[in-house]
């Protein structure tokens, strides 16, 4: 299944999360101190000692839609799943998922697989949640 991403590009507060996807790492943040990993929404304070961490890059679908977009070449609309995954670490990751959009997803194994997020260099790869079995296939 092909998934079509917007383009995206890095700032400064994104660089170290990209830099991990260039290299299919799955990044987070974490608290040094007590190794909690953030809610990727979470606001840090200024005094918290924070690194970015390799993730399993695994988790489990928790919710998902199916949203219909309109077909860039004025054909049949194309159905995208898009979901919330909980990760292996805790924090919930709001994502697109490479699935079925009529299968039952409820707690579906999935991980991360990294794809480009426009045709141009400057544009990252982006984790996209898979089903684990094809996901591991597919390395």
């Amino acid at each position: 299944m092909t998934v079509r991403i917007n383009p995206v590009a890095r700032d400064e507060e994104s660089a170290a999360f990209f830099d991990g996807t260039a290299i299919g790492e799955f990044r987070l943040l974490r608290r040094r101190g007590t190794g909690e990993y953030l809610d990727p929404r979470t606001v840090p304070d200024p005094g918290d000692d924070l690194e970015w961490t390799a993730a399993a890059g695994t988790g489990t679908v928790v919710s998902w839609s199916v949203v219909h977009k309109r077909a860039r070449d004025g054909g049949e609309p194309e159905r995208a799943v898009v979901g919330i995954v909980e990760l292996a670490e805790g924090p919930w990751w709001w994502c697109r998922l490479d699935a079925d959009p009529d299968a039952d997803l409820w707690q579906l194994p999935v991980r991360a697989v990294f794809v480009p997020s426009g045709p141009d260099p400057d544009h990252e790869k982006v984790p996209v949640f898979a089903p684990a079995e094809e996901a591991d296939h597919a390395r």
